[in-house]
C-alpha cells in the first residue's frame, strides 16, 4: 500500500560535521502511514451502525462496541467528541448483501463511509479458581479467573464501491484475574466482572478503530548543508517547514559545476519532494543525486 508522509511537529535539529565536505542536518519528523485496513476516509466523516438481533440480551454490549469504535475514530482523527454518528438497527431489517439497502443506510446516516458491527455472539461467563495463589504487595492472594468467549464482525462500506472494502472478524476470549483474601463464589466473581463488561467492549471498539486510521511514527530525515549563507538559509527554512522556499535555493545549487554540491542539493530536493507528497519528483531527484555522487 502506498505510504504518504505528513508532518506533525519539528523537534530540535542536530548537525554532524563531516571531515571534508558538507554537514549533515538531521530533522526528525512524524511520518503518517496508511491505515492497516484497506480504508482511506479521505477526510470524510464515517458513521457507525450496529445490527442487533431482536430480544438479544447482548445488544448493550454490541452498542458499547459501536460507541468504542466511534470514540477511537474521534481520537485518532482528531474529531470532537460525539462527531461520529452511531445508530442501532435490527439485524432482520438490514440485508448487507443488497446494494440498495446499503445505499439507503449511507443516506440515512448521512456519510460516505459506514462501519457496521454485526454477527456478535457472547458466550457464558466461566469461573476457574487455581490452587496457586498470587503474591502481591507482600501477601498471598486467592485468584479467580473469569472468562468470556465472544465473536463479532466489523465491515466497512464505501458508498462508491459495491461490497465491503474491509472486513474484520474477531473470535476470542476475554479474561479477568480477580484477587481476594478468600476464594470468591462464582456468583460474586461474575458480579464483579459484570460491572466491567460495558467498558471492556468499548475498549475493544477503540482498539478495532485503530485498524481504520493512519498511524504516526518518528523518522529522521537527513539533509546536507555547506558552510555557506545560502545553504544555511535553506536548512533554516526546512526547519521552519517552508520547504518550497528551501527548494528554490537547492534548485540553484543542483546546477552547480561542483558535482558534490549538486549531488547534495539533489538529495535535499528528493527529501523535500517526499515530504510534500511529490513522490515521482522525489524519485527523480534521488536518482539524480545518486548519479552525481558516482561522478565526483
Amino acid at each position: 500500500m502506498k505510504r504518504r508522509m505528513l508532518i506533525a511537529a519539528v523537534p530540535v535539529l542536530a548537525l554532524a560535521l563531516a571531515s571534508c565536505g558538507p554537514l549533515t542536518y538531521t530533522l526528525p519528523v512524524e511520518k503518517r502511514s496508511d491505515a492497516a485496513g484497506n480504508v482511506d476516509f479521505g477526510g470524510k466523516l464515517p458513521g457507525i451502525v450496529s445490527l442487533v438481533p431482536r430480544g438479544d440480551s447482548d445488544s448493550t454490549l454490541m452498542s458499547a462496541l459501536a460507541i468504542g469504535i466511534a470514540e477511537g475514530l474521534e481520537a485518532d482523527l482528531d474529531l470532537d467528541s460525539g462527531a461520529v454518528p452511531v445508530y442501532s438497527m435490527y439485524a432482520d431489517e438490514v440485508n448487507l448483501d443488497d446494494r440498495a439497502v446499503v445505499e439507503y443506510l449511507h443516506a440515512a446516516v448521512g456519510v460516505d463511509f459506514l462501519i457496521v458491527t454485526d454477527s456478535m455472539t457472547v458466550g457464558e461467563l466461566t469461573v476457574e479458581i487455581p490452587q496457586e495463589k498470587a503474591y502481591v504487595d507482600g501477601a498471598f492472594m486467592q485468584q479467580s479467573i473469569v472468562s468470556l468467549p465472544y465473536a463479532f464482525r466489523i465491515q466497512v462500506f464505501d458508498i462508491t464501491v459495491s461490497g465491503p472494502v474491509e472486513r474484520l472478524t474477531q473470535d476470542d476470549v476475554l479474561q479477568w484475574t480477580l484477587l481476594s483474601d478468600a476464594p470468591l463464589t462464582r456468583l460474586r466473581a461474575v458480579e464483579r466482572v459484570g460491572s466491567e463488561l460495558d467498558g471492556s467492549f468499548r475498549a475493544m471498539g477503540r482498539n478495532a478503530a485503530e485498524r481504520f486510521t493512519p498511524k504516526w511514527e518518528t523518522v529522521n530525515m537527513m539533509l546536507y548543508v555547506y558552510d555557506d549563507r545560502d545553504w544555511t538559509e535553506a536548512c533554516r527554512l526546512a526547519y521552519l517547514f517552508e520547504w518550497e522556499k528551501a527548494m528554490d535555493i537547492w534548485y540553484k545549487e543542483a546546477e552547480s559545476p561542483n558535482l558534490r554540491k549538486a549531488a547534495c542539493a539533489a538529495h535535499n530536493l528528493s527529501v523535500a519532494c517526499g515530504i510534500l507528497g511529490m513522490d515521482n519528483m522525489a524519485e527523480e531527484w534521488k536518482a539524480r543525486s545518486e548519479e552525481l555522487m558516482k561522478q565526483y
